[in-house]
């Protein structure tokens, strides 16, 4: 314990979930449905993280590339949202079967869900500090209105995205890239690698994370005339207009907009949207700040301001700009910054960039996912580092959700143990639900077994997680 807290009540569960994103929402009911007594702390009054405040659509690792379905709570999610709202279906080989659906039913599905479940819910709620002793969390400390509580749990899970819990128990964890990580992209066996064309730098420093966005939304779009420069890097002849028309333009030089070569300044290089949920919507990513540490207070504020005032210099870009965006209007836009990365778990097990692309197979594989190795570059040169995978999908082993220090925390979502360039795939939001899935049935099983969850046996996992009609991988075509 770092501090000394004044201490208001104290309460006892089996399973405690810190991050009410899509994987702590997904690990907490799956944990309640399976009769374990599970708290779900989340610092903001919403479930879903990025997939509902965040805007970040569609939600894609649904499905292998050959289209098998993952199965679990990724479908039954899935599924709800789509039968509440118009299913809109994207199939692309580099992420399989991807859905788009409305982050706000998003949000209603998951607390239905949890709360159907029987998983108390604590919104406005933050995680304070962890108590540890002879190999495991005792007890961790929470924060909310009423003052400070203190949970005591048999499982813990960390699905906070950026490891929040591992980092307050002072577990062993990694933060954004390796030295020399990149070395090993050269020759991979992928089957393109993004936008430019050209293979990644060696980058040689330690520690780069993949840049924060900030999505939103506009209406009045003529997606299709849109979609004709969607992805691209541009010249101003492109736009048909001169280097001396834009440099008049209100926002040039900008963050994001600073005129450096001939090719059209924007924050990641080009226009990048999906398609809204109507015919004249359009969801657009094309925000960026490189060098922010989203583990970092100061950093995180200095990003939101960045990105929040970078937006409306996007917005008035693809007006003035951008055809197909002449009548359009800003509808909405997320109310907290995108992160994609900072803090993984050093676990037993360090999942590989390798081995998501040469298909490695698992004794204890518990979840899959299929999505492209997609590196949003950390130094901003590139659009992206990395490219589609050949094989049909990747499997996550069991011990790379279980920490290698305490025998009774497990991590789900962006923050499992992997590196810096398999956590560009197994960052993605059905990824998240999945290894939610499983460490949440860990957790209720070993509930009812009396045993620490990084004690569990994997065959056991593997076998509830199949009744559960979840597709657990080891049979490759």
């Amino acid at each position: 314990m770092k501090t000394t807290y004044d201490i208001v009540k104290e309460i006892r569960c089996n399973t405690f979930v810190a991050g009410g994103g899509v994987a702590g929402s997904s690990a907490a009911i799956a944990s309640a449905r399976g009769g374990a007594k599970t708290i779900l702390c989340e610092m903001g009054g919403t479930l879903g993280g990025q997939a509902g405040i965040g805007l970040v659509t569609p939600l894609s690792s649904v499905t292998s590339k050959s289209r098998i379905p993952f199965g679990g709570l990724v479908k039954e999610i899935v599924d709800e949202t789509s039968r509440l709202t118009e299913k809109y279906v994207i199939d692309d080989e580099s992420f399989g079967t991807a859905y788009n659906i409305s982050p706000h039913i998003l949000k209603y599905v998951l607390l239905k869900m949890a709360s159907d479940a029987g998983v108390n819910v604590r919104f406005h709620t933050v995680l304070c500090d962890a108590e540890t002793e002879n190999g495991r969390i005792k007890s961790v400390i929470i924060k909310d209105k009423s003052g400070y509580t203190r949970v005591i749990a048999d499982t813990y899970i960390d699905a906070t995205g950026d490891a929040d819990l591992v980092y307050l128990s002072e577990d062993n964890y990694v933060l954004g890239s390796e030295s020399g990580i990149y070395d090993k992209l050269m020759g991979a066996n992928l089957d393109k690698v993004h936008s430019d064309g050209g293979k990644s730098e060696k980058y040689h420093s330690d520690n780069l994370m993949q840049p924060v966005s900030l999505f939103f939304v506009m209406r009045g779009v003529d997606y299709e005339k849109a979609s004709s420069l969607n992805n691209k890097n541009l010249y101003f002849g492109d736009l048909g207009i001169t280097k001396e028309r834009f440099e008049k333009w209100e926002f040039c030089g900008t963050p994001g907009f600073e005129i450096q070569s001939d090719f059209v300044p924007m924050p990641q290089n080009r226009v990048l949207m999906t398609r809204g949920r109507h015919s004249d919507e359009a969801v657009i990513n094309m925000s960026r700040v490189i060098n922010i540490n989203g583990a970092d207070g100061d950093d995180l504020s200095r990003g939101e301001v960045i990105c929040q005032l970078q937006l409306i210099a996007i917005v008035d870009f693809l007006k003035t700009f951008i055809p197909g965006f002449e009548k359009s209007y800003l509808v909405e836009s997320s109310s907290r910054l995108g992160v994609r990365e900072t803090r993984r778990l050093v676990g037993k097990y360090k999942l590989s960039g390798l081995d998501l692309i040469n298909g490695s197979s698992f004794p204890d594989t518990v979840a899959c996912g299929y999505y492209m190795i997609d590196i949003h570059d950390p130094q901003g040169k590139r659009n992206a580092i990395g490219g589609d995978l050949e094989m049909d999908y990747f499997e996550i082993p069991y011990r790379s959700l279980c920490s290698e220090k305490y025998n009774n925390l497990l991590v789900c979502g962006r923050c499992i143990s992997c590196d810096h360039i398999a956590h560009s795939a197994t960052r993605i939001q059905g990824c998240c639900i999945t290894t939610g899935n499983a460490v949440g049935v860990a957790s209720a099983l070993t509930a009812k077994e009396g045993i620490a969850p990084c004690d569990l046996s994997p065959d056991s996992l593997r076998e509830s997680l199949k009744k559960d009609g979840i597709f657990v991988g080891n049979n490759k075509k």
